[in-house]
């Protein structure tokens, strides 16, 4: 909507959270700024696959999106099955009726996620500053992203004759407190190794894993590309202060257990625009949004990390026996009844 007429909004920012934002509001009519740090958005991403996880909730994310007012004009792909692995390298295959999840890319170039949600901003009418930053009193919403690492991923890219792969390994002694996966989608390929522990080695934790996956099957690597990227975890009973609203990890708001934050990401950008336009609290917003499944994502961490390696071979067992949608979100996934889904 260009030529708008409505109160002058600042954005801080301009990830998946601070771009929603900016969609929500400019189409109803306010003037958006946003001030981007880099000098394109999604610049610290390398085309590499993430997950908007679609298992935590009853409303499926493609409805999420739409619900948002949000087009899906960037990569955006279904997944029902993947294969799961234990520290032994034992298999289980799992798989759902409906997405447990859907695959986006992000990054500067191509059909990203970080670029569609740009290209609908820029037609909603907002205007971007690139390289700029401004105080954070100054901005009526911040999404500058993580501020302290929590937790690391090394992520590489690259293209390989591989067929289509969802794989996922758990060897708290190659990922400790993470994981290590490999994603393959049309012959473009993604691996990353996550951890939670022991940062400062993420390229020995890294390498092991990649040797790992190549004593599972090997498979030739080219044009290959690597970046690291970090998390931050911070439950907060506020993200609102002096009026400003704190959405994405820049709230702090992020999956405790798996990482997955870019629903929350999404989720809390469309609640910040929503506080502004209806003179709601955005607190209120978006503690009923994610509230309970951020507090939900905490436990999981913790029982993640006592569980260990004999605890992940037991999951993996029984995700296998039936519909991980109904498995992760039905609440007795981990030993002993308790919550262990995918959420962001």
């Amino acid at each position: 909507m260009v030529g708008q007429t409505g109160p002058k909004i600042k954005i801080a920012g301009a990830g998946p959270s601070g771009l929603t934002a900016a969609i929500v509001l400019a189409k109803a009519g306010y003037e958006v700024d946003l001030f981007e740090g880099r000098k394109a958005v999604g610049a610290r991403f390398i085309g590499d696959f993430q997950v908007i996880e679609n298992m935590s909730r009853e409303e499926d994310a493609l409805e999420m999106l739409k619900r948002f007012g949000l087009d899906t004009n960037f990569f955006i792909r279904p997944v029902r099955q993947a294969v799961f692995f234990d520290h032994r390298l034992r298999s289980q295959t799992v798989g759902s009726r409906r997405p447990f999840g859907y695959f986006i890319r992000r990054g500067s170039e191509g059909e990203t996620l970080d670029r569609g949600l740009l290209t609908q901003a820029l037609a909603a009418g907002a205007k971007i500053h690139y390289q700029t930053r401004i105080k954070p009193e100054e901005a009526d919403i911040i999404a500058t992203g993580p501020a302290t690492p929590d937790g690391l991923a090394k992520e590489m890219t690259f293209t390989t004759s591989l067929p289509d792969t969802v794989w996922v390994l758990f060897d708290m002694n190659l990922s400790p407190g993470g994981y290590a996966y490999l994603f393959v989608l049309d012959g473009i390929a993604t691996f990353g190794c996550a951890i939670t522990r022991d940062l400062s080695r993420i390229n020995h934790y890294f390498d092991r894993s990649l040797q790992r996956f190549h004593e599972m099957i090997s498979f030739p690597i080219e044009n290959d590309r690597t970046a690291y990227s970090f998390m931050n975890f911070s439950l907060k009973g506020s993200a609102q202060s002096g009026g400003r609203c704190f959405v994405g990890e820049a709230g702090g708001f992020q999956d405790y257990l798996f990482g997955l934050g870019i629903r929350y990401a999404l989720t809390t950008g469309h609640a910040a625009a929503e506080s502004l336009l209806k003179k709601r609290s955005y607190d209120l917003l978006w503690k009923e949004a994610l509230g309970p499944a951020q507090e939900v994502s905490v436990v999981n961490r913790f029982l993640y990390e006592v569980g260990g390696n004999r605890g992940l071979s037991l999951f993996i067992q029984r995700a296998g026996r039936g519909d991980l949608q109904d498995y992760l979100g039905g609440g007795t996934a981990l030993p002993g009844g308790s919550v262990w889904p995918f959420r962001s």
